[in-house]
């Protein structure tokens, strides 16, 4: 019989659980009378370790997930793909970016600790991915959750090789374009790895880097205590993390009707408007905005759905957690609720588009940012057209 498989990418957030998606849940798993509230996940990177993962409804991987994602160092934009073993147990292989499987160099102990997994860990293909080929002296770092807990960040060993680092310890300086530093400890592990710890946290803040977010970090000075520049982002990225309203951003980001009803709207308008959904990007980070309309509808009615695809795509359920929060950071709570097979906001909305200034008949761009667990929010880019 052939073995069922179903994949996954991994978007910003996922760090908090994973959903099985419904044609195979509802297919494969749904309906079993030995339907289990445990998930049992193994890989090839740690053959012999099992990990048991809670579902919630099912389909929502949870407690337990986060600690398999941290063990095998996941990040935004990897592919995964799940094996249907039996019932709910899955074996889990591992794909980068490049579509490349994933692989790991053997620094275990004996006990196979995860954090121990999590920290010794290598794979050559991503650091061949984050370091710069025309610039040895560069490398792509990505803020993790697992960098924010440990206070420590693995150099990629390309660079470390090409740079002559591989048996440096003390002090290293980061340093912003602006001049200020910061002052961390560069050290080596058991297994050879080269890591600075001691004060990401700081430098993280004064930053304003989240987890999920990448950099890149240039070596500037070797001789004596060392010194990494930290670049901003270029121009494009900067305009598409203030939310620009670029043609080539927009596209992905039409939203779905919000009622079957439009006073004074003709049939083939009220038809154009169905057919204008939210739909994927092919560019991961593009998926966490999602554009709203606000409308006659909706403020007679006290009621705004979140696209269904948007909400699908992300696992976004009635137990989700969120907030609507504005360029400021001030945060305005809204529950959600389910209506038929859509999700609506609850309250706190109408007063987050008063204050941001959006009218009736205007749209806006907002960004989903996952904060902890099930707790998320929606953050205002800015507006756009309808």
């Amino acid at each position: 019989m052939a073995q069922k498989h179903f994949f996954q990418p991994l978007l910003p957030g996922f760090h908090s659980h994973l959903t099985i998606p419904v044609a195979f849940f509802s297919k494969h798993i749904q309906g079993r009378n030995d339907q289990k509230t445990t998930a049992k996940l193994t890989s090839d990177a740690a053959s012999e370790k099992t990990w048991e993962v809670k579902t919630e409804d099912g389909r929502r991987l949870t407690d337990g997930w986060k600690e398999f994602a941290l063990a095998h160092d996941l990040r935004v934009g990897d592919i995964l793909i799940f094996r249907q073993e039996k019932d709910m147990s899955f074996h889990v292989t591992l794909f980068g970016p490049s579509c490349c499987a994933i692989q790991y160099d053997s620094c275990l102990d004996d006990k196979n600790n995860i954090r121990k997994i999590n920290s010794k860990k290598n794979n050559p293909k991503r650091e061949a991915e984050c370091s710069s080929s025309s610039d040895p002296s560069c490398f792509l770092a990505n803020v993790m959750p697992s960098t924010l807990r440990y206070d420590s960040l693995n150099l990629p060993r390309s660079f470390v090789r090409a740079n002559g680092l591989e048996t440096s310890s003390g002090d290293i300086v980061l340093m912003n374009e602006k001049g200020r530093s910061w002052t961390l400890s560069l050290k080596q592990r058991l297994c050879g790895r080269s890591y600075i710890t001691r004060g990401w946290r700081s430098f993280f803040s004064a930053n304003g880097l989240k987890a999920g977010d990448f950099f890149t970090l240039k070596l500037i000075k070797r001789v004596g205590t060392l010194v990494l520049l930290h670049k901003s982002p270029s121009h494009r990225e900067s305009k598409e993390n203030e939310g620009s309203e670029a043609d080539d951003e927009i596209e992905s980001l039409s939203t779905e009707s919000d009622s079957d009803e439009e006073s004074n709207q003709d049939e083939k308008s009220l038809i154009k408007r169905r057919i204008s959904i939210w739909k994927a990007s092919s560019s991961p980070s593009q998926n966490s905005f999602v554009k709203l309309t606000l409308k006659p509808y909706n403020v007679i009615k006290c009621v705004l759905f979140l696209p269904k695809p948007f909400t699908d795509l992300h696992g976004i359920t009635v137990g989700t957690k969120m907030s609507l929060m504005d360029k400021q950071g001030v945060k305005w709570s809204t529950k959600l609720r389910s209506e038929g097979k859509r999700i609506r906001m609850a309250g706190g909305w109408k007063d987050f588009f008063k204050a941001n200034c959006v009218k009736t008949g205007e749209s806006v761009k907002l960004k989903l940012i996952w904060e902890e667990d099930t707790s998320c929010v929606l953050k205002f880019c800015s507006k756009v057209k309808p």
